[in-house]
């Protein structure tokens, strides 16, 4: 079988990699991943990836693996390609399957194109959306003006009446993603499958990674917590510098970075507390640095707050550092209850005095601190790691092009693939 992906992250290694392990698994399948030629990545997180990074699609042809370049047409803040036509044509696919958000006016050209060529190809989706970006609650919420605010209303409306109708199958994060395309019309298949998860390759217990970011800010014995995120209200690290306790031989590694203004307040609030001597702020951390820095930590604190614009879909900075062993702090807002399972240390979100009790236990604990590290290590392998999201792709694939839905293969977090079972 063929299939067809489409992303504008696939100049990057770092996201196409997982593609490249699906083809070697299933060599049975011919993967085309689709690139544009170019494409300026975190125009709008600057704060979340350091600086903004101008990509330029790759062009592989190895076996059953391929990646092959589109240009990109801009259409009010959004992008259709003129070369999607031919290329449907010339690869004539079983499947084709869009990355992005369920907003995009792609997806409408994807499926009139599919039409029009008479192709037998089945389409699907995967959308990073959580319930903030609802149509209800696009009406009744807005951060820009009234014409743009319309402009993006009607066009998303017209795109989810055009998916609900024609698309054959619909992936995303986590249950309230789920809920929120049932609630707007989609009754087809649906499943939870992220598209990023955790690259064991890369993310996996090393403890002299550990030692060498430690003694690189002179942690010494201290236990160490940390998080990574940017430095907005809406990630929660104003209440982690405010739940830290005085007392205790701690040290927090704050990592990720912000505006100007951002990184003010924060430094404020450190300088209140007096801890200018146990918060450390590397700055922006590499994406490939990242399985270090996560190895040198004893316990990942992840409590973000959900707002009306935004939510947590998922979190690489709660799964990669399971992915090393480590217990997580994590709170009940958006999709990281979901991620992090029912073994670890979960307060509500919001509540400061639950997540200073939580960061005394730890400290108090760390040996039972250490086996919850153990029980998230293997949620993130089981649930949430490239292998398992591979085999689990392949197995449902197999039911998308042959009309089935069989709701055992609904959720990662609880299937289990043939080689589990």
């Amino acid at each position: 079988m063929k299939i067809i992906i489409i992303s504008h992250t696939f100049q990057l290694r770092y996201y196409y990699r997982r593609w490249e392990l699906f083809a070697q698994q299933h060599p049975d399948v011919d993967v085309v991943l689709l690139a544009p030629e170019k494409f300026t990545f975190h125009r709008n997180r600057l704060y979340s990836y350091g600086s903004s990074e101008t990509g330029e699609g790759t062009t592989i042809d190895e076996g059953n693996f391929h990646i092959r370049t589109f240009r990109m047409r801009s259409i009010k803040g959004m992008w259709v390609s003129p070369d999607f036509k031919r290329i449907f044509k010339e690869e004539n696919p079983d499947l084709i399957y869009h990355l992005g958000t369920q907003h995009q006016i792609s997806l409408v050209q994807i499926g009139k194109i599919v039409k029009r060529l008479r192709l037998h190809a089945k389409i699907a989706l995967f959308s990073m959306r959580g319930p903030v970006s609802d149509l209800e609650n696009m009406r009744r919420t807005r951060s820009y003006g009234f014409i743009e605010w319309a402009a993006r209303y009607y066009v998303a409306k017209y795109v989810t009446k055009y998916v609900n109708k024609h698309y054959d199958a619909v992936f995303c994060h986590y249950p309230d993603a789920v809920a929120s395309f049932r609630k707007e019309g989609f009754d087809g298949p649906i499943y939870m499958q992220t598209q990023v998860g955790v690259n064991t390759e890369w993310f996996y217990p090393n403890e002299e990674w550990g030692r060498e970011i430690r003694e690189r800010y002179n942690v010494g014995d201290a236990y160490l917590f940390g998080s990574a995120s940017r430095f907005t209200l809406d990630k929660g690290i104003d209440d982690v510098i405010e739940a830290l306790p005085k007392e205790g031989n701690w040290k927090y590694l704050m990592m990720g970075t912000g505006s100007e203004s951002d990184i003010k307040r924060l430094k404020d609030k450190i300088h209140e507390r007096g801890f200018e001597d146990r918060i450390i702020m590397p700055g922006f951390i590499d994406r490939l640095e990242m399985p270090k820095y996560w190895n040198a930590v004893d316990c990942a604190i992840h409590v973000p707050h959900t707002t009306p614009h935004w939510v947590e879909t998922f979190s690489l900075s709660a799964i990669q550092p399971m992915a090393t062993k480590k217990p997580i702090i994590a709170n009940t807002s958006g999709s990281v209850p979901y991620q992090v399972g029912p073994d670890a240390l979960v307060v509500a979100e919001g509540d400061i005095q639950q997540l200073h009790d939580r960061i005394c236990w730890v400290l108090e604990h760390q040996e039972e601190a250490k086996a919850i590290g153990e029980k998230l290590y293997n949620r993130a392998i089981s649930c949430f790691s490239v292998e398992h999201l591979n085999q689990m792709f392949y197995d449902t694939l197999q039911d998308v092009l042959k009309d089935r839905y069989d709701e055992a293969k609904v959720d990662m977090a609880t299937y289990k693939t043939l080689e589990q079972r």
